[in-house]
């Protein structure tokens, strides 16, 4: 689970320094606060109360989705290199002088019952890598895993944490090597050298929660884990759909011959290129899913090619003829995009989705958010989502903890807060009062007047 995102110079998220100089970055923090509400929605990990839930509002172009994009940028330069990439005009440009001022993410978050704080420094102009760290957090207290710094060419490690001396000195090269590549961090370098022994477990458990457990969604993002799960008859998913009043009461997957589906193409080489499907190696028993101008398919591939074509089709109640996935409304498309969210049964998934409420009805986006906390209440997954639904502000549905607010600063840098901060009674009607601009985080309108001159109306 993901326990706090600290971010600075990047796109909206300022460069700020205290007096003593020290960088004090922007924070979203999942960890519970007083609200003594839905207790059963915080999970304890040795004493750091942590939340399954979390919403962000704010006005447009406020930085809501920037921090979703910082998030994203961090877990890309970990799981690749920045060699290669563009992130120059990424730094936060309310400053010209930010251009050289170096970017910080630091992520806290746990795996099992470990919790971590992983971070890193890099200068976006030179793309490359300035520091890195990583800690154990037992407690109050934090243990330190390494730490370095590139330019010096400086780094400590705990060698008390490797049972083969052998280790020990394998990880002084290792270091001592990472220091002079400047353009990718240390979690990646061990993954892609396959260090697979015991005493390297640690470094691949963490990579493997930024590429699988991380997961970012934004508007346009296709989740072809939730197609897989129409694979088989499953009532579940069919159930699900009658809940959420989608009018879908069953769907069936259709055999398809390859002439069919040929047909679906624009061009035959296109089509006989899918069929062909990836690098034998690969193909034993692999599945895809693929969607062809709103038709989905699921592709099952064998040695020699495609073995399995199979069409996804909706029955709707009394209908006598199927739908194909293209048909449904925008809404049920989302909706069955974002099925993995509430479906999947990884206990340790982090979704985090930019503008929930897209295409969605007011109520189905409430009790999206509200199906997903009851499918989760034996798991340890987590939803962080953005969105301008304010009846979704209500706090006899979400705790004050669990709603966040990000305001655009005259210096045009974004700041974020809790509701908390505001000690609102519980049976106060926020959402009237947020869209009242009581709580900021709301867009502020010119009078008719200041758009076309006074003398003109």
């Amino acid at each position: 689970m993901l326990m706090r995102f600290s971010v600075s110079n990047f796109m909206s998220f300022g460069y700020k320094i205290d007096q003593k100089g020290v960088v004090i970055p922007e924070e979203f923090r999942l960890y519970a606060g007083r609200s003594e509400q839905f207790k059963d929605r915080v999970i304890n990990f040795e004493g750091r109360k942590v939340l399954k839930f979390a919403s962000l509002y704010g006005a447009n172009s406020s930085g809501k989705t920037n921090l979703l994009r910082a998030m994203e940028c961090g877990r890309r330069i970990l799981l690749s290199t920045m060699e290669g990439t563009d992130y120059r005009d990424k730094y936060c440009r309310s400053k010209k002088e930010n251009v050289y001022r170096p970017t910080l993410f630091e992520y806290e978050f746990t795996i099992g019952e470990q919790c971590f704080a992983y971070g890193f420094k890099v200068s976006l102009d030179k793309s490359r890598i300035i520091s890195e760290w990583l800690y154990e957090l037992n407690g109050a207290k934090e243990h330190t895993i390494f730490e370095r710094l590139v330019e010096s060419e400086q780094y400590y490690f705990d060698e008390e944490m490797f049972e083969n001396a052998e280790n020990v000195q394998q990880f002084h090269y290792f270091m001592k090597d990472a220091n002079r590549i400047n353009t990718s961090l240390v979690l990646y370098e061990i993954k892609r050298r396959n260090l697979e022994e015991k005493d390297f477990e640690i470094f691949s458990k963490i990579y493997d929660w930024f590429r699988y457990k991380l997961t970012i969604i934004y508007p346009q993002t296709k989740i072809g884990a939730s197609y897989f799960l129409f694979g088989s008859d499953n009532e579940k998913l069919v159930n699900i759909l009658q809940y959420f009043d989608t009018g879908i009461t069953g769907y069936e997957m259709r055999e398809l011959n390859e002439s069919a589906f040929k047909e679906y193409f624009p061009n035959i080489s296109l089509a006989e290129k899918v069929l062909n499907g990836p690098d034998r190696e690969k193909r034993p028993n692999m599945k895809s899913i693929l969607n062809v101008g709103g038709t989905l398919f699921e592709l099952k591939y064998g040695k020699e090619g495609t073995d399995r074509i199979q069409k996804l089709m909706f029955q709707h109640g009394e209908d006598e003829t199927s739908y194909e996935y293209g048909e449904e409304s925008d809404g049920t498309q989302r909706l069955i995009e974002l099925l993995d969210v509430i479906l999947n049964d990884d206990s340790e998934n982090v979704f985090v989705i930019d503008e929930l409420d897209r295409s969605l009805h007011p109520q189905m986006t409430i009790k999206f958010v509200e199906t997903f906390l009851k499918f989760s209440a034996n798991k340890n997954t987590q939803l962080i989502i953005t969105t301008h639904e304010s009846n979704l502000m209500d706090l006899k549905i979400l705790r004050r903890d669990e709603i966040w607010l990000a305001e655009r600063e005259r210096d045009n840098t974004t700041s974020l807060c809790t509701l908390e901060k505001f000690k609102i009674r519980y049976d106060k009607v926020v959402s009237k009062d947020y869209l009242a601009g009581r709580y900021g985080a709301v867009p502020a309108f010119k009078d008719f007047e200041y758009v076309w001159g006074r003398d003109s109306v």
